[in-house]
């Protein structure tokens, strides 16, 4: 006798046959295939894909931002309303802010995200409290599940496990709810694989709680270019750390296969989002080629990574927006190329045959779907920018991509159908390969959770304390001063606490003043320097993507230009003895700001807490390695191929401290 799985049913009936239960989704009274959890996925599958119409396939194939009745990012919120009862239009894109052509659908009301676009994968971007999210999830699956054949939505999210000082949407827009760990610059400053994989075990728990089941993450992209404002989001420059990393993370949050307590992973962003022309990101149109100056450089640094994540089975693989050209050195086999003359197809690579056909599926055996990244019809449409939307919906279709990220609507995609652009093999090709997830993360036969029990999964004790013992270890100590380090909390010492740079700085300097005020009894803050025994000095540069990243404007890895007072930091170093935290999210350059300083600490990302309890040696106090290099100049960066990481780079590229000391990949010192 088969195992009875729980099954769960708020809209439609429970069946029983052969002393087994099931659930009736399209409502007969009978048990079809897609609904006997007995059979293989594939022919539950191939059932469900023979009773759908082409507007139902349609649907699938695009998967949008979602949110409560009451989300801040409505303009009709309404509080304690659960549902979304209207559509949101918007004239230009919510992320970027580029203009579009005519107005676009950015969000559907739940009802008609479900009845009449279909769609059955959203985006849940909102910073919702343990309950409130599971109760949501919990509604949306109750009008997913009353509809014709009862198809289960699945909930895909951004990252929610970092510490997030200050939360950016499209980024990083939840924090404080579910454990909180270092950034991934953290977790790879820990070199510690074993770590990621049970990372990943335990933040899926949290994550299957509140119904989510989909993360877009995390990115594989081996960071090779400095002053790319998403390096954050990385593993840092080590290539074969990276591919540890991917790996580990994929096999805890997925496991084995994907089951009804796994979380679809969604690595990004083939085949490798790194390589940046002077840092400028492909969200932008001065940002849009990858161009490889070094020979192999491909296989040899970026690949390896999307590679461990195809063989430890990822649910679905994430294209950037940016498009080959050319000008490259040498990448591909002559056998794979374009054409006779031309290595690469220069189109963005959701539209791109050779690399999601060719090297995607065929040689490096990716079994699952092509998630494109957002806006790809409408907005960051590279390299195809004379077809029209339907005419792009097709392009992209037969390269090779499956769904589309942050639409809801797919009426142009279904013109593309009407007008015999996309034939319907081309919609059950993608449709098959989106509802095996499904089937397989268990949502047929139970897409509810507990509501109550949501609050006592995320964010629970022993999650949160493995995530802020990962924040004190990830603290990097680069240089030391045995007279200030670790801190002793309970001698009576006067201290001048100071945060400089991007992004609700004062409030960052209170929640530091605060935590000294509660991990710190021994400490007095004062308001000068020159009243201090020793400072405390926090630089948080940081180059923002939406901010910063504008046309003509040259990016930079300077502190001093992106936020921080680098005059006052090198007065209150000549005043007192000053420990010097500069917050890692890129390579910075660090001439002007750490000769004068009495100890040079790096930071990825942690709560002031954790911070403190780091610098008193807590847990052994700091233990993390650079995951990158420090450059030395922006002539050293300017002169370095924008595909081979720092790690990879000569001796000459490394910045050297006060004391000849190089911060390059893998530094970092113990008390």
């Amino acid at each position: 006798m088969p195992t009875q799985p729980t099954l769960g049913a708020r809209a439609k009936q429970i069946i029983e046959v052969d002393g087994l239960k099931f659930r009736d989704l399209d409502g007969d009274g009978q048990l079809s295939p897609y609904e006997d959890w007995r059979l293989p996925v594939a022919e539950r599958v191939a059932d469900l894909v023979g009773r759908m119409t082409d507007e139902e396939k349609a649907g699938l194939m695009i998967i949008g931002s979602h949110y409560p009745g009451y989300s801040e990012f409505l303009p009709h919120a309404e509080p304690g309303r659960v549902l979304n009862p209207e559509d949101v239009w918007r004239d230009a894109n919510p992320i970027t802010g580029q203009a579009y052509p005519e107005p676009v659908l950015v969000t559907s009301s739940t009802d008609n995200a479900v009845n009449v676009r279909h769609q059955r994968f959203l985006i849940c971007r909102d910073n919702l409290a343990p309950e409130d999210l599971a109760t949501w999830t919990n509604a949306v699956q109750e009008v997913a599940e009353a509809s014709r054949l009862g198809i289960p939505v699945v909930f895909a999210s951004n990252p929610r496990n970092h510490v997030a000082l200050v939360a950016e949407f499209g980024v990083n827009e939840s924090t404080g709810v579910f454990s909180e760990w270092p950034s991934e610059l953290g977790l790879a400053a820990l070199q510690d694989p074993e770590l990621m994989e049970r990372f990943g075990v335990e933040i899926a728990k949290e994550w299957r709680a509140g119904g989510l089941h989909k993360l877009y993450g995390y990115m594989a992209d081996v960071a090779s270019e400095p002053r790319w404002s998403r390096f954050n989001g990385t593993f840092g420059e080590d290539t074969d750390l990276v591919t540890e990393y991917i790996r580990a993370t994929v096999t805890g949050m997925q496991g084995p296969e994907l089951t009804d307590t796994s979380v679809a992973c969604t690595i990004k962003h083939f085949p490798g989002g790194g390589v940046r022309l002077d840092g400028h990101d492909p969200h932008f149109e001065w940002g849009q080629t990858n161009e490889y100056p070094t020979e192999d450089s491909l296989s040899r640094y970026h690949l390896p990574p999307f590679q461990a994540a195809f063989d430890a089975g990822v649910s679905s693989v994430m294209p950037y927006y940016a498009k080959p050209v050319n000008s490259s050195a040498p990448q591909l086999p002559e056998a794979d190329w374009f054409g006779p003359t031309a290595q690469f197809d220069e189109v963005a690579f959701a539209y791109n045959e050779t690399f999601l056909c060719d090297l995607l599926r065929r040689q490096m055996r990716h079994g699952g779907y092509v998630n494109s990244d957002s806006g790809v019809i409408d907005a960051m449409y590279w390299g195809v920018e004379e077809l029209t939307r339907p005419e792009r919906f097709a392009r992209a279709i037969k390269a090779g991509t499956d769904v589309f990220s942050d639409m809801s609507d797919p009426a142009q995609l279904l013109v593309a159908v009407s007008e015999g652009l996309v034939g319907t093999a081309d919609l059950d090709t993608a449709v098959s390969r989106l509802l095996s997830e499904i089937f397989a993360l268990g949502l047929f036969e139970n897409p509810y959770v507990d509501e109550q029990a949501a609050g006592q999964v995320i964010g629970n004790a022993e999650v949160s304390a493995l995530g802020q013992r990962a924040q004190r270890e990830s603290v990097t100590l680069l240089r030391h001063d045995a007279a200030l380090l670790p801190l002793d909390p309970s001698r009576p010492v006067r201290v001048f606490p100071y945060v400089t740079g991007r992004t609700k700085i004062d409030e960052v300097q209170g929640k530091l003043e605060a935590a000294i005020g509660t991990r710190w009894p021994g400490a007095t803050v004062v308001d000068t320097p020159e009243e201090a025994d020793l400072a405390l000095v926090w630089a948080r540069p940081a180059i923002a993507l939406f901010e910063d990243d504008r046309e003509g404007v040259s990016l930079s890895v300077d502190p001093r230009n992106n936020g921080v007072d680098v005059d006052r930091v090198r007065e209150i170093e000549r005043a007192v003895p000053t420990i010097l935290l500069v917050n890692v999210t890129n390579p910075w350059l660090l001439g002007e700001i750490e000769p004068d300083a009495a100890a040079v600490v790096a930071t990825f990302e942690i709560t002031p807490e954790n911070l403190l309890a780091s610098l008193a040696g807590e847990g052994g106090g700091p233990a993390g390695r650079l995951p990158l290099t420090m450059p030395v100049s922006p002539q050293a960066i300017a002169d370095s191929p924008r595909d081979v990481p720092g790690k990879f780079l000569d001796d000459d590229y490394v910045y050297r401290d006060r004391d000849g000391v190089a911060y390059a990949y893998g530094h970092g010192i113990r008390f």
